[in-house]
């Protein structure tokens, strides 16, 4: 486990992030499981996977997408053709979910509302709160999923600040000199941005 630590990949959005076995196995584990499959195999995939980085190590790190065609390929080969399939309709759905979300800042009503980034989180989470990258990218995770799962498009900056500390919050990990953060709008006052519903 040790060695699997000292590997590092890249981000899409540049960063560096210390390669984690175990959040490769639950991401198979889900996938598998939602496909049908058996979430027991997740473990020797990761496994399998965290290998083949360690023995073809170069000077660039791999990159998130390079890691993500070797889950794939790994689900592939070993005849996991369903959870395969699976695991990019996930990845799609993520990108076309943040495509579809805005963030605007009331303060600034002349500019417009710029894309949804994760990445942005992270950057917060790290610098008002002190967290680590890692840690800030869990975070980050859960956050988003969150607004995902509310159906909103459009999202104001405060709101997206009390959703940042209430997750901080739910974890223990707000200090109690933490940073207040101006109460945002009720959620309500956004309906109008919500997508339609399917049946």
């Amino acid at each position: 486990m040790s060695r699997d630590r000292s590997i590092v990949i890249t981000k899409r959005d540049g960063t560096l992030e210390r390669f984690s076995p175990e959040k490769l196995r639950a991401c198979l584990a889900r996938t598998l499981s939602g496909a049908g499959g058996d979430p027991r195999l997740a473990a020797p995939l990761a496994q399998a996977v965290a290998l083949h980085l360690r023995e073809t190590a170069a000077d660039d790190p791999p990159t998130a997408d390079y890691i993500f065609n070797c889950a794939r390929a790994a689900l592939s080969q070993t005849g996991l053709d369903a959870a395969a399939h699976a695991l990019i309709a996930h990845r799609h759905l993520r990108w076309a979910r943040r495509r579809q979300v805005r963030v605007h800042d009331p303060l600034e009503s002349g500019r417009p509302p710029v894309r949804w980034r994760k990445g942005a989180l992270v950057a917060t989470l790290q610098s008002v709160y002190d967290l680590r990258q890692a840690v800030a990218r869990f975070l980050a995770a859960s956050v988003e999923e969150r607004v995902f799962a509310l159906g909103y498009r459009l999202l104001s900056k405060p709101f997206v600040a009390e959703l940042l500390r209430n997750e901080v919050m739910a974890w223990g990990l707000l200090l109690d000199h933490g940073p207040a953060v101006p109460r945002p709008a009720e959620p309500q006052s956004l309906a109008s941005s919500r997508p339609p519903q399917e049946d």
